[in-house]
């Protein structure tokens, strides 16, 4: 079987119905990207400070010796990226080796993705020019390194529960940070256990004797020379978690811990010597920070998907069973699983970086119209919140998908699947829990949807936002039933789908709002709303990519805008069978069109079975990255997979407690 499973991976790779390096670029930005990319992965694949070379394994660290290893390759990446050699080759080629390091290893990914992402984040969006000017060198060159202290205790994210408080001293011209009950200590804070010199704090704000509500605030938490903790700070390690043993998520206490006054962020807000307020022209603003965590985790979870997508699609094409001995991927249990999670993983990417472009406007220098940034970040918060549900809860069925498909073999460690499932469990929680993120998504459509239809108003955007098909939601309700007949024709017409999605989407939504306006309660209709915020992301999805793929055009090869169609309709009509109950729950879709949908939708799944390695293989994910014998390139898994078992400490041999346990036992005559 070993000398089979080759040919069959290389017959996969020839039935490929497009140039998979022409995908790969595509996937990557551009051929130049790619080959960045790949350049970077060949970098940090033989370095030991970065890379766990063999006969050590990555999976067999214990939590202290990941802590080291994680903050070690921090250290070396940001001594690469001062070396002039890695310099004289462009910006990108750093960023590379970043992504890479990224790719490689979920501890790190989060411990610099907390300075990167959040700390620096909360400065550029919420620091006033002169902070950013103050602060963001030290930021980039990672003279300071920041954590983000949201999280507490007693609260977990209920930003309006938070103890911590902000008190201002006048005479001093200082803040007072205080935790003034257990309940208010700052917790799972990623990087506070023993890295951060510096921390992003929010806290209750009182000024003059009032409260005036939410600031966040630059506070010293680490002597940079030394590591020690600053007067009036305790910090310490959370310990043990289930994944990400890398990162040193921590707690923090502040014990009257004063800052000057010059330390609260005030890009929106401001606060004189005198003690005169000017608070920001929305108390929602000071929770726009949040935005950049769950994009972060939006896009942290589309590649922990695709690496055990990757590892289970190569696992099913050379593993083969049953009486004619075909390959495991040929039963629709697998195929029809795999292709709409390999289309998933592409739709998430083209999204994020569409939200991605969109976040660049919230994080622009200069001063833009209050009200205008009100309006992109109330959009950003809504598509943002609902695309960290669904990415979290799809994203894990996948995960256990992958780990089925693999049978025993995933329950390995050495083959990396059950550790990305451990590493996963945050990306539900982090951030906020998904059914929080979802309400909170549902209640801003609700709102939008009212001013539309009751008020006619809908606001102006620089971007096209999540909701733009409420323009068209009179015409929408108006609409009894789906006009297709024949759901074949969908994929010729992708707007067909996106009109159906948009559609039911009006429908549910305008029904639930009715129904609160007769008396129910938001609790009533959690379900219900939760449900409709999830396809309103899954729609998202559908439209960006629809909005990309559906025209011609000559940037891009025709075999990849040909099989990003297929893909992006594969994703349609998936959308539209998982939520075709909330179309049959508005008489908008028939029964005959529910069994038209599904037996499309399978046969679309059928047709894309001999292109699903090709379609993962675009992902360029080198053998050391996925870190899974069985998951191998080339297909050649069972004698990697048994030389990595014996590379393993105390794989043979007589146990250490032989004498102490067994041998009392057995040696008896």
């Amino acid at each position: 079987m070993s000398q089979q499973a080759p040919k069959d991976m290389a017959a996969e790779r020839v039935a490929a119905e497009f140039d998979i390096e022409a995908l790969a670029h595509h996937w990557h930005g551009g051929r130049n990207n790619y080959i960045i990319m790949q350049k970077a992965f060949s970098l940090i694949k033989s370095d030991p400070e970065l890379v766990v070379q063999p006969p050590r394994n990555f999976v067999e660290l214990t939590k202290d010796e990941s802590r080291e290893f994680t903050m070690g390759q921090i250290h070396r990446l940001v001594k690469l990226l001062q070396d002039p050699v890695i310099r004289s080759q462009g910006p990108e080629f750093g960023e590379a080796i970043f992504q890479a390091l990224v790719n490689y290893s979920e501890s790190f990914s989060m411990r610099i993705g907390v300075h990167r992402a959040l700390f620096r984040n909360v400065l550029l969006m919420l620091g006033s020019d002169k902070q950013r000017d103050e602060w963001l060198d030290a930021v980039d060159n990672y003279r300071i390194f920041g954590c983000f202290a949201m999280t507490e205790l007693g609260h977990s994210s209920a930003l309006r529960d938070i103890e911590t408080t902000a008190t201002y001293d006048p005479n001093m011209d200082e803040f007072i940070i205080n935790s003034p009950t257990i309940t208010a200590t700052k917790w799972w804070i990623g990087m506070a256990g023993k890295t951060a010199t510096h921390t992003m704090v929010i806290a209750q704000t009182y000024i003059g004797g009032k409260h005036v509500g939410h600031n966040w605030f630059i506070v010293q938490l680490r002597d940079r020379s030394t590591g020690e903790l600053m007067p009036n700070v305790i910090a310490g390690d959370i310990g043990h978690k289930v994944g990400r043993s890398g990162l040193d998520n921590g707690w923090i206490q502040f014990h009257h811990t004063r800052i000057p006054r010059t330390q609260m962020l005030n890009r929106w807000v401001d606060l004189d010597r005198q003690g005169n307020y000017t608070p920001a022209p929305s108390p929602v603003v000071m929770y726009a920070t949040l935005i950049p965590e769950r994009v972060m985790l939006v896009l942290n979870s589309m590649l922990m998907v695709s690496h055990a997508v990757t590892i289970a699609t190569r696992y099913g094409v050379v593993r083969r069973q049953g009486n004619q001995n075909q390959q495991i991927m040929d039963y629709l249990s697998h195929y029809g699983k795999f292709a709409p999670a390999i289309s998933f993983v592409y739709m998430v990417r083209s999204a994020a970086n569409t939200l991605d472009e969109q976040f660049k406007i919230l994080t622009a220098g200069g001063n833009m119209d209050p009200e205008v940034y009100m309006y992109h970040m109330g959009d950003m918060h809504a598509i943002s919140a609902c695309m960290k549900g669904l990415t979290g809860w799809y994203g894990s069925d996948i995960l256990e998908t992958c780990r089925r498909a693999c049978g025993g073999h995933a329950y390995s460690a050495y083959n990396n699947i059950g550790q990305i499932i451990d590493d996963w469990g945050v990306l539900t929680t982090g951030g906020g829990d998904n059914v929080v993120m979802l309400q909170q998504t549902a209640k801003i459509l609700l709102h939008l949807l009212t001013q539309k239809l009751e008020f006619d108003v809908y606001p102006t955007l620089k971007f096209k936002s999540s909701t733009h098909y409420f323009i068209r939601a009179k015409e929408y309700l108006a609409i009894p039933q789906w006009h297709v007949t024949d759901v074949t024709t969908c994929l010729d017409d992708l707007s067909l789908i996106e009109e159906a999605l948009h559609a039911i989407l009006v429908k549910r939504l305008n029904t639930i709002r009715e129904e609160l306006k007769a008396g129910a309660t938001h609790n009533d209709l959690l379900l219900d709303s939760v449900r409709a915020a999830e396809m309103h992301a899954a729609a998202f999805l559908y439209s960006d990519a629809v909005g990309k793929y559906s025209k011609a055009d000559s940037s891009v090869d025709p075999g990849v805008a040909k099989i990003m169609r297929r893909l992006t309709g594969l994703w349609g009509l998936h959308s539209l069978h998982t939520y075709s109950d909330q179309g049959f729950k508005e008489g908008f879709l028939t029964p005959q069109q529910v069994k038209q949908v599904e037996k499309f939708y399978l046969a679309t799944t059928k047709g894309l079975r001999k292109q699903l390695i090709g379609l993962t293989d675009a992902w360029g994910y080198p053998d050391f990255v996925l870190k899974a014998p069985i998951g191998k390139y080339d297909g050649d898994i069972y004698e990697p997979y048994f030389e990595t078992l014996l590379m393993s400490k105390n794989s043979i041999g007589v146990p250490s407690y032989h004498g102490k346990y067994i041998k009392p036992l057995t040696d008896t005559e």
